[in-house]
């Protein structure tokens, strides 16, 4: 249960977005983020794990209510005080403004949650036992650190809290991989290649498309005809898609085998991030179980949960993808992009295809479901997608491979070889 003064501080960051309305939110005059300068430019870091070391200590309500506002002032300043300076180089501003919605977030439960945050298991902050079948091993980091260093940094770092009491209900997708150590690192370190090689050439082709630069295209070619043009945008809609799978899914991989290579944590730790999307019966089946789950305490904290006190579980729905809306656009402006409603307008419009689903289970007593739920789906997320993914070309996003060039195979070996094998035929 999380509790009324919670409100008040949300009201503190959400005066961020506010003041967003005239790109308040981009410095004028930013710092280029450099190597030399980099532990200023992260510096929230420190004050966010003295958050979460304090969350998992009795006796520190008051104390995490002082220090939040200076938390999340502190990450505000950092994120939008220093810019790596190059465009091409955008997309890791954008991944900085995202990490600063997350950090935002996280201290604002690490501090309005009075008792602390518990462990499946826990009835209080003394009680260490785990249990509901998540088994944690004690491994090397565990051993070396002390007890409250590795609560901060187990609380700090979970996103998706598997074995947390916050995370209670989050679906998990069924282990696809073996539990045997050298076995999953194997396939984890050939799932790692595989995403990368895809990823890769997904990223490469969106950006080959006429008119894309670092300062704006579109996925809407205006020199086709409506059906060829629309035929294409749903293709580079189907492309954009598949890469922020695989990307997602290759960067997790990379961390699991960090944990399970390097800390030694069971391979029971580190199910499949994502449920096969392709595999939807709905748009719910979609966002609740086949779509990742790291972000679900994100936006239920930052939006659900204030739209269920407003209007029961209908505010849930909508509050938890308008603040799913408003994460991924301030993110994306707090990496130095102008603001554009389309993206809050394609999550808000996921919330009226699963409210369609919930009237149709109402009239007809049936769960929306094979190839009508699949095709439902698909028209919310390839059709009304493309507003959304047309608005981050437009500002640049296509123009910014996040493969760098010089590592990237696609641009550097099998787009050039492609090329010489049209042009050789025609």
């Amino acid at each position: 249960m999380i509790p009324n003064s919670w409100y008040t501080a949300l009201c503190t960051s959400s005066v961020l977005w506010n003041a967003s309305e005239n790109s308040l939110l981009i410095a004028s005059n930013p710092t280029p983020l450099t190597w030399k300068n980099a532990p200023k430019a992260n510096a929230f870091i420190l004050p966010y794990f003295v958050m979460a070391y304090l969350t998992r200590r009795p006796g520190t309500y008051a104390l995490r209510l002082m220090l939040l506002p200076l938390v999340i002032l502190l990450t505000f300043w950092c994120t939008v005080q220093y810019h790596m300076e190059n465009p091409i180089d955008g997309w890791y501003n954008w991944v900085r403004g995202l990490i600063a919605c997350v950090t935002i977030q996280k201290v604002i439960q690490f501090a309005v949650t009075r008792s602390g945050m518990f462990k499946v298991g826990e009835e209080s902050l003394n009680d260490v036992r785990l249990c509901a079948g998540v088994e944690v091993h004690r491994n090397g980091l565990k051993r070396f650190l002390p007890a409250c260093i590795y609560d901060a940094l187990e609380v700090g770092i979970t996103t998706r809290g598997l074995g947390w009491q916050f995370a209670e209900g989050t679906h998990v997708p069924r282990a696809r991989r073996t539990s045997e150590r050298t076995a999953y690192m194997k396939h984890t370190a050939y799932s790692i290649l595989r995403n990368y090689l895809f990823a890769d050439f997904c990223d490469s082709a969106v950006s080959l498309l006429p008119g894309v630069t670092v300062n704006g295209g579109t996925i809407f070619l205006p020199s086709l005809s409506p059906v060829p043009r629309y035929l294409l945008s749903t293709t580079i809609q189907y492309t954009v898609g598949m890469f922020i799978i695989l990307a997602i899914e290759m960067w997790y991989d990379v961390v699991s085998l960090i944990g399970v290579g390097l800390f030694r944590q069971s391979p029971v730790l580190w199910p499949p991030i994502h449920d096969e999307p392709w595999r939807m019966s709905s748009l719910h089946d979609f966002w609740s179980k086949r779509w990742h789950q790291v972000l679900r305490n994100t936006f239920l904290i930052l939006g659900g949960y204030p739209g269920r006190r407003l209007a029961g579980s209908t505010g849930m729905l909508f509050g938890t993808f308008i603040a799913s809306g408003l994460f991924h656009e301030i993110g994306f402006h707090l990496g130095g992009a102008p603001l554009d409603p389309k993206v809050l307008l394609f999550f808000v419009a996921q919330a009226f295809g699963i409210l369609g689903e919930k009237m149709y289970r109402a009239v007809t007593g049936k769960r929306v479901g094979g190839w009508g739920g699949t095709l439902w789906g698909a028209i919310f997320l390839l059709g009304i997608g493309q507003m959304c993914t047309d608005s981050w070309v437009a500002r640049g996003a296509a123009g910014r491979p996040i493969v760098p060039p010089g590592m990237s195979v696609s641009t550097r070996v099998i787009i050039p070889a492609l090329r010489s094998v049209v042009a050789s035929r025609l």
